[in-house]
C-alpha cells in the first residue's frame, strides 16, 4: 500500500507542513494521479509486447538488403536480429517529423499524439503481414517505413509517454521513479512480445507448416486493443488551464523540423546547460548496443564455463530489473523521507537525485567499459566477470538522464514545453542507438573496437554531465505553480 513517502506516490506541489498535505482533497488527487499512471504503464506494457512480436516476425519474413544486428535482442530460446536499414530510413523520417507530433502534444494534450503514434505502428505491421515473401516486399516495406515515420513512430510515442508520466508526477524525485518503472516495463514486454511470437511460429510452424507472418494475427489485434484503451481509459494528463496556456506554434514547417536542434539550444539564461545534457544523453545512446554485444561475445568466447548459456542472458536482465524496480526507488524513497520537508527541498533533492544518478550510472559503464578492454583475456575471468556483472546496474543513466532534462526546463520556466522536450530527446536516443547498433555489427567474438568506443562515448557523455544546470525555482514559485496545477486537477 502507498504510502506518504512512497516515490510514486505524486506530491502535491506546496510549502504547506506534512499535517496540511494530508486533506482529503489532497489524497484524492493523489489516487487520480496514481490511477493515470497505472494505465500509462498499461498502454506502455501492451505497445512494448505488440513490438516484441513484430519485431520477432520481420527477423523472419523479409529479405533485406542491408546489414543486420543479429544480437539486437537475445533471450533463452530466441534471438532478434535488427535490419540497419529500415531502422536508418524510420529514423530519418521520424527526425522530420517529431517536432511538429511533440510540439502538438503540448497544444493538444498527449493522449492524440499517443493515438496517432501507436496507430503508424499498426500500419507498418499490416503491411509487413501483406508483402512477406512478395516480390515487391522492399518497396510496400519502403512506403510503411514512411508512413510511420510521418506520423511519429516509436519515437513520438515514447516522447508522449515521458510527457504524461511528467505531467502525473507531483515532483522531480517521483519522476525519476517514474521513468526507471516505464524503462523495465519496456525491457520486460519487449521480451515477453518476442516469447509470444516464438511460441505462435513453434506451434503454427509444427502443426501447420506456416509462415512466421502469422504472429501478426496476434500482434495487430492487441495494437488495436491498445488504441481502444486509449481512447477509453487513459484520461488527459494536461488540464483545460494547461491546454490553453499552451507554448504558441512555430510559424513554418522548417521550423518544426529542425525542432530537435532548437528546442533544447534556444536562446536564454543556462542554453549551454541544457545543450550539454543533451550531448550527454546522445553520446551515452551510443553506447546502448553494447551489454547485448557483451553477452554475445561472452557466451561465444567460453567464459563462465560453468554458467548455462541460458542463466547468461538472463542475469543481465534481472540486474537491469533490479536497479530499476528496487535499488532507484529505495533510493528515492531515503531521499523523500530524510531530506525532503518543502517544496524547494523537494526539487533539490530530486535534482540531485537525477544527477547522481546519471553520473554515477555512466561512470560505473564507463569503468566497466575500460575493465573489460582491459581484463578481456582467459586469463582474466575472474576480473572479467566483475565488470561483466557490474555493468547492467547502470541501466539507471537514461532515465535519470530524462527527468534531470526535465528539471532543467522546470527551473527554467518552460515546463510548458514537455512535449517538445522529450521529444527531441526521444529522437536523439533514437539516432544515437543506431549508431550504436552499426558499430555492433559483426561476427559475436569480436568486440575489442566496439569497447575500445563505448568506453570513450561513455567518457564524453560523463564530462557532459559535469557542470551544474539551471538555479532550482524559489520555493514562492513553485508553491504558486503547485497551486495553479492543484486547481486544474480538482
Amino acid at each position: 500500500m502507498s504510502t506518504e513517502t512512497d516515490p510514486l506516490l505524486p506530491r502535491p506541489r506546496s510549502t504547506r507542513s506534512a499535517s496540511e498535505l494530508t486533506t482529503p482533497e489532497d489524497g484524492s488527487g493523489s489516487r487520480n494521479e496514481r490511477h493515470k499512471l497505472y494505465r500509462l504503464l498499461l498502454v506502455v506494457a501492451l505497445a512494448s509486447t505488440c513490438r516484441g512480436i513484430s519485431m520477432f516476425s520481420r527477423d523472419f519474413i523479409i529479405s533485406r538488403p542491408g546489414p543486420i544486428l543479429d544480437d539486437w535482442l537475445q533471450m533463452p530460446g530466441y534471438s532478434i536480429g535488427l535490419d540497419l536499414w529500415s531502422t536508418w530510413a524510420s529514423a530519418v523520417v521520424c527526425f522530420a517529423s517529431i517536432g511538429w507530433w511533440s510540439a502538438l502534444s503540448d497544444r493538444r494534450g498527449r493522449i492524440p499524439i499517443l493515438l496517432v503514434s501507436l496507430t503508424g505502428c499498426v500500419i507498418l505491421d499490416v503491411v509487413y503481414a501483406a508483402v512477406a515473401r512478395k516480390i515487391f516486399s522492399h518497396e510496400g516495406i519502403s512506403i510503411a517505413i514512411i508512413i510511420e515515420g510521418v506520423l511519429g513512430g516509436f519515437p513520438a510515442f515514447n516522447a508522449a509517454v515521458h510527457a504524461y508520466a511528467s505531467d502525473v508526477s507531483g515532483d522531480a524525485i517521483s519522476r525519476t521513479v517514474i521513468f526507471s518503472v516505464i524503462q523495465a516495463t519496456y525491457l520486460i514486454f519487449l521480451r515477453c512480445g518476442g516469447y509470444l511470437g516464438w511460441a505462435i511460429d513453434k506451434v503454427l510452424g509444427s502443426t501447420t507448416h506456416t509462415s512466421p507472418e502469422f504472429t501478426y494475427f496476434l500482434s495487430i489485434p492487441l495494437a488495436v486493443a491498445n488504441l481502444y484503451l486509449i481512447h477509453r481509459i487513459l484520461p488527459e494528463s494536461l488540464n483545460q488551464q494547461q491546454l490553453q496556456n499552451s507554448p504558441p506554434s512555430q510559424s513554418t514547417l522548417l521550423q518544426y523540423i529542425f525542432s530537435p536542434f532548437t528546442t533544447l539550444a534556444r536562446k536564454g539564461p543556462s542554453r549551454g546547460k541544457v545543450v550539454l545534457l543533451a550531448f550527454a544523453t546522445f553520446f551515452y545512446c551510443w553506447t546502448l548496443a553494447f551489454g547485448g554485444k557483451m553477452v554475445s561475445f561472452t557466451s561465444y568466447q567460453g567464459y563462465f564455463r560453468g554458467l548455462p548459456r541460458s542463466l547468461l542472458l538472463v542475469i543481465p536482465l534481472i540486474i537491469n530489473l533490479s536497479t530499476l524496480l528496487g535499488v532507484i526507488p529505495a533510493l528515492a524513497s531515503f531521499i523523500q523521507r530524510t531530506f525532503t520537508e518543502s517544496d524547494s527541498d523537494s526539487e533539490k533533492s530530486g535534482r540531485l537525485l537525477a544527477r547522481s544518478l546519471a553520473q554515477n550510472s555512466v561512470l560505473l559503464a564507463a569503468v566497466c567499459a575500460i575493465g573489460i578492454l582491459v581484463f578481456g583475456g582467459p586469463r582474466s575471468s575472474i576480473l572479467y566477470g566483475i565488470f561483466f556483472f557490474t555493468y547492467p546496474f547502470s541501466i539507471g543513466a537514461l532515465p535519470a538522464l530524462y527527468s534531470l532534462a526535465a528539471s532543467y526546463f522546470t527551473a527554467l520556466g518552460r515546463s510548458r514545453e514537455f512535449g517538445a522536450l522529450f521529444g527531441a530527446l526521444s529522437i536523439w536516443a533514437t539516432w544515437g542507438e543506431f549508431i550504436s547498433y552499426s558499430a555492433m555489427t559483426g561476427s559475436p567474438g569480436y568486440l575489442t573496437y566496439a569497447v575500445d568506443w563505448t568506453a570513450f562515448y561513455l567518457v564524453v557523455s560523463l564530462l557532459f554531465l559535469v557542470p551544474n544546470g539551471p538555479p532550482v525555482a524559489s520555493a514562492e514559485a513553485l508553491a504558486e505553480s503547485g497551486r495553479d496545477e492543484l486547481e486544474g486537477r480538482v
